[in-house]
């Protein structure tokens, strides 16, 4: 699952300003290799899988858990599909304060 939206748009890019600081590190030392680089590069691995692991969106009990990596579990409504496109799918989720998008990637079962 990848959330949307604003959210999304910020988290991802912190993600990803870590990602750059680490190859900029790893490219601008004057060594064969980066010791810096390769720790900041290890830190944002553990920050994506973290990100993976801990981003879903459960049923329990006639209600939807979303649980974010950045935030608790929040109760929301049953996810609307918005749009399909073949394996992706795109749902709208309303919590108590705020919308959430967020895409889905699944497989067709044979």
């Amino acid at each position: 699952m990848i959330f949307l939206g604003l959210a999304g748009i910020i988290y991802y890019s912190w993600l990803l300003i870590i990602l750059f600081i680490a190859v900029i590190l790893g490219y601008e030392g004057n060594k064969a290799i980066s010791i810096s680089g390769i720790v900041v590069g290890i830190i944002f691995t553990i920050l994506l899988i973290y990100t993976w692991v801990f981003s879903y969106v459960a049923k329990s009990n006639d209600q939807f858990i979303l649980k974010l990596p950045y935030r608790t579990k929040m109760k929301v409504n049953q996810p609307t599909l918005r749009a399909q496109w073949r394996i992706f799918q795109i749902y709208q989720l309303k919590g108590e304060v705020q919308n959430y998008s967020i895409l889905v990637i699944s497989r067709k079962k044979s």
